[in-house]
């Protein structure tokens, strides 16, 4: 209060001095509360706007359209006035919604895994597991065959892996194919859509004939012994291994309409193409086919197939 009293301008009677005085220190002290008001909201602006948006020196931002309090530097306590409105972005909403991630098909009927392999919303690769028993490998031709056919069909990286099946060759039936693909190798995921082929000695308990057989939606076998039977003068055994392989793996992605219904496929061989230039023909799985084909099995999709293959392919989309 000294810089009051020096602002007071000479004597004054008494009671009109008091008066005056009185007058005159009302309007200082109103004057003086207002600027230290004025002084304590401009500490209180710059206590609370920190450098990333949020409140600084212990103060804390209610998020709009909230009633949390706000907290000032000096200790006062405000509110957000809720009746006003909120400051909203003026530009557009870049935020990008994470990609859903594919569930994993569980095995099924052959065929059933067909979009999976297939389709940009199946696994995100493919991989190719070659298991086999001694003396039945497949030929480096074979596996690299049906690398690139999957390859040109899915567009997907397609890696290979191995593994050996223990134990001589015997009747195999479905349930042993399928416990033996189960029993080891690499899980369905996500990334990569595993398709396990199975080169086994023997053939198929209660047939003769069978070269190769699909046993479930991600498994099929290709029997060595079957295939050395049906090579003859005008046919190999390396050829005819590479076209039962495709063939199987042809059912794996869910040709002749065991996905679709084109009305393509064999009525007295379902599953199988009626044209004798495809390698779906039902022959070419069979020790017959050096009879029936004379020339030896095809091993190509014809333009059917593809189309069809691309037809599953979009039905994941």
């Amino acid at each position: 209060m000294s810089a009051f009293r020096t602002a007071v301008p000479g004597p004054v009677p008494h009671r009109t001095g008091v008066r005056v005085v009185a007058a005159l220190m009302t309007a200082c002290l109103v004057a003086a509360c207002g600027v230290d008001a004025a002084t304590e909201r401009a500490a209180t602006t710059t206590s609370e706007a920190g450098t990333d948006g949020t409140a600084g020196s212990g103060g804390g931002t209610a998020l709009p359209g909230s009633s949390a309090p706000t907290t000032a530097g000096s200790g006062a306590v405000t509110t957000t006035d809720t009746s006003a409105p909120s400051p909203t972005a003026t530009g557009p909403d870049t935020t990008a919604a994470a990609p859903a991630t594919p569930l994993v098909p569980t095995p099924g009927a052959v065929g059933a895994f067909g979009p999976w392999y297939l389709g940009d919303d199946g696994s995100a690769s493919v991989v190719i597991e070659v298991r086999s028993q001694s003396g039945a490998e497949p030929t480096a031709a074979t596996i690299d065959r049906i690398r690139g056919v999957l390859a040109d069909v899915s567009g997907k990286r397609v890696s290979t892996t191995g593994g050996v099946v223990p134990g001589a060759g015997r009747q195999w039936t479905a349930a042993d194919i399928r416990a033996e693909a189960d029993r080891t190798g690499p899980s369905q995921s996500a990334e990569s859509g595993v398709l396990t082929l199975l080169f086994l000695r023997g053939g198929l308990a209660g047939s003769d004939s069978t070269i190769g057989v699909a046993v479930r939606s991600d498994v099929a076998a290709v029997f060595s012994d079957r295939v050395d039977d049906a090579a003859g003068l005008l046919t190999s055994s390396a050829r005819i291994e590479t076209a039962v392989t495709t063939h199987e793996v042809g059912h794996l992605l869910g040709l002749v309409d065991l996905v679709l219904a084109t009305g393509r496929e064999d009525p007295e061989h379902p599953g199988h193409s009626r044209n004798t230039g495809s390698v779906m023909y039902y022959a070419v799985e069979s020790t017959l086919v050096g009879d029936i084909l004379g020339g030896g099995p095809p091993v190509d999709f014809d333009r059917a197939d593809l189309d069809d293959l691309r037809a599953i392919a979009a039905q994941s989309s």
